[in-house]
């Protein structure tokens, strides 16, 4: 199993994980494996490359590898797990997750927006912008960000549910030439995030911080604000903060409560050219259907999935409220899904042209861009 590797996601965790599955199938052993390279995608491509992919590959998929991953059978294990249908390209069930995972958070050091005279939390985006000029002045970096892989995914986190609030399957629509960058509230997003760069409401250094170093800065209290998927709770949690930590939904324009960006926890397939694919095929419908492999991996990131509990911290019941309040609406993020996908390459695009706003290039010139980049790469 290629495997994505994050500070609560370890290589431990998942060998814990498989360990009942193993103890009832001898004779089956599973291996994990860690990315070699930046990410799964990055690793799996080189290793397809190599020829010598793994069974299972598990991590951020795009759709431009499903035709390397096995149909999955018509089962109902199948058709239970999150998103699977949502995820479908050309009738073929090529992944499966064991959860649902939401990213449009906005995560706040309670004691700094006190400090700062904030009472409640921003709804709209010109009040985030105003509550960020207020932490500045009481000596917090307003909104934590970073470099690495984080731009492009923040920028998402804050701006598909001021997309796709209205058009749900934006990504399918700019496929067809119906929708553009140019003219969107990506770009209206764009200027916003711009004028936080020049204000300094975010870290001048940004593309220089590495994703650990943002979460302890925030959770040291040197900043007020971290935009990130429900995953970092268990990270906020085991730095345990001086401070409490509250979460909210990313404001919207018109301050309407915005529909969560998300995608399916842990997301597992199997490759096409596995020896082994039966075998494979069995473990995942272990990892995606087993009470108790479920709820592990569950509790590990804070995920969600109907029909689950499991003994959640208080933040995490904060973040379920906000799923509920969105009455469960969720949109895409990232490369999106199934017939709603960008095309491949899409999120290391995005995250080049954020990272460029840091060194002055302006809203219009990365809306033209991604046009451009969209338009020699869409799916024919």
């Amino acid at each position: 199993m290629l495997v994505n590797i994050t500070p609560v996601l370890t290589k431990s965790f998942y060998e814990k994980l498989v360990a009942p599955y193993v103890a009832a199938h001898p004779g089956v052993e599973v291996t994990i494996e860690a990315p070699t390279g930046r990410s799964t995608t990055d690793t799996l491509q080189q290793q397809l490359a190599a020829g010598d992919p793994p069974d299972i590959v598990s991590g951020g998929q795009n759709t431009a590898l499903a035709d390397q991953m096995a149909a999955l059978p018509d089962a109902q294990w199948v058709k239970d797990a999150p998103f699977s249908q949502a995820s479908k390209l050309k009738g073929k069930v090529w992944m499966v997750g064991s959860g649902l995972q939401i990213q449009s958070l906005v995560f706040y050091n309670k004691a700094a927006f006190r400090k700062a005279g904030i009472t409640a939390p921003p709804k709209k985006v010109d009040e985030f912008t105003t509550d960020l000029r207020k932490l500045k002045g009481a000596g917090y970096t307003p909104l934590q960000t970073g470099g690495e892989w984080t731009p492009g995914a923040q920028f998402l986190m804050l701006a598909n549910p001021n997309v796709m609030n209205s058009v749900p399957d934006w990504y399918a629509q700019r496929d067809k030439n119906a929708v553009t960058f140019a003219g969107s509230n990506y770009e209206k997003y764009l200027g916003v995030y711009r004028s936080w760069i020049k204000d300094g409401l975010v870290p001048k250094d940004a593309n220089g911080v590495k994703y650990n170093d943002m979460i302890a800065n925030f959770t040291d209290g040197k900043a007020a604000t971290m935009v990130m998927g429900n995953w970092l709770v268990p990270s906020i949690e085991t730095a345990k903060p001086s401070f409490d930590v509250g979460v909210f939904p990313v404001p919207t324009f018109d301050g309407s409560t915005p529909p969560q960006a998300g995608n399916p926890s842990i997301p597992y397939s199997v490759l096409k050219s596995s020896k082994r694919q039966a075998a494979a095929i069995d473990l995942v419908k272990y990892l995606v259907s087993d009470k108790k492999a479920i709820t592990a991996e569950l509790k590990v990131e804070g995920n969600f999935r109907t029909g689950y509990t499991y003994d959640a911290s208080p933040l995490t019941k904060d973040v379920g409220k906000l799923l509920e309040a969105a009455s469960g609406k969720v949109v895409a993020t990232g490369p999106g899904l199934g017939d709603n996908s960008a095309p491949a390459g899409f999120a290391d695009e995005l995250n080049k042209q954020i990272q460029s706003l840091y060194l002055g290039e302006s809203p219009a010139s990365v809306v033209g861009a991604m046009d451009k980049w969209w338009t020699a790469n869409a799916s024919k």
